[in-house]
């Protein structure tokens, strides 16, 4: 990896075209467990509902890389490093997007950025995306990939249980626990197209990448937390949502999903891990 060959991939974009999925909208509100919108307004996608649109996977098999995202090189810039993960995201929510809207998104690599940390080399590509619904820009999304380099010794060695459950942590507003398995997983794999195989593939999870389990996708949890917050408070419109991701989680462990209020219309809110870990850190704005 050079850094002169990566940072040639800097400020390019491209743009793509879809159809705001009414079917997947509601798929995803059936696997958050929402009330069912009002059948009389236009559906509205959940504020992250763009992750479902724009399938970062659909691409021919022979496209595919071993990890089962798509090749480097075409799209994303040619990372020599194996292993990569979703580490965060910083939304802008400027309109809603209605079922049925025509969308565009136009994708550019904002910045690619080499580091070396305590797990070896780290690259952090970040892509500004745009989305568009019928011509109207809808969510700015800065979306953080984090690369990593493959494992000599595995993290997890084996296969291990879920970790125990911990209390529900103090000092917040409110709490709420849930508890993604495997079915839950398979779903949110189906509804956003994305095959990386961390998320159904034990065997692989475990004895390639490290894992001592099926990792629960970061967007996932982020966006439960999201949803655990817009259920606190109804009638909140939300204006931003940043998130970073600071652990993994693993399949059919307990996450408390807690949040508090720092100001009219600011909030916390955090992913705690049952050992009491911070797995992912947000916040969220509102609108007055």
């Amino acid at each position: 990896m050079t850094e002169n060959n990566l940072q040639d991939w800097v400020g390019r974009s491209s743009t793509e075209e879809d159809t705001a999925d009414g079917v997947n909208a509601a798929r995803l509100a059936t696997l958050l467990e929402q009330e069912p919108q009002d059948s009389s307004e236009p559906q509205r996608l959940f504020p992250v509902g763009h992750w479902l649109q724009f399938a970062e996977d659909d691409v021919p098999m022979s496209d595919l890389g071993t990890d089962g995202h798509a090749k480097l090189g075409a799209a994303l810039p040619p990372v020599d490093l194996p292993r990569r993960m979703w580490a965060g995201s910083k939304l802008e929510f400027h309109a809603p997007i209605l079922a049925g809207q025509k969308l565009s998104r136009t994708t550019t690599i904002e910045s690619i950025t080499e580091k070396t940390g305590g797990s070896g080399r780290l690259c952090f590509v970040v892509l500004r995306h745009e989305v568009s619904a019928d011509g109207n820009l809808a969510t700015t999304d800065r979306h953080t990939i984090v690369y990593r380099e493959a494992t000599s010794a595995p993290e997890g060695s084996a296969a291990a249980p879920a970790r125990a459950d911990s209390p529900a942590p103090e000092g917040w507003d409110w709490v709420r626990s849930v508890r993604p398995n495997e079915v839950t997983l398979f779903r949110y794999s189906a509804l956003t197209f994305n095959s990386h195989r961390i998320h159904y593939d034990h065997p692989y999870v475990t004895g390639v990448e490290g894992y001592p389990g099926l990792v629960t996708h970061g967007p996932l949890t982020a966006t439960l937390l999201l949803d655990a917050f817009m259920k606190i408070h109804p009638e909140a419109t939300v204006a931003t949502y940043d998130f970073r991701a600071k652990s993994p989680l693993f399949a059919n462990e307990q996450i408390h999903l807690v949040g508090r209020s720092t100001g009219a219309n600011t909030h916390e809110l955090e992913a705690i891990a049952p050992d009491g870990k911070t797995a992912i850190a947000a916040t969220v704005t509102t609108e007055s």
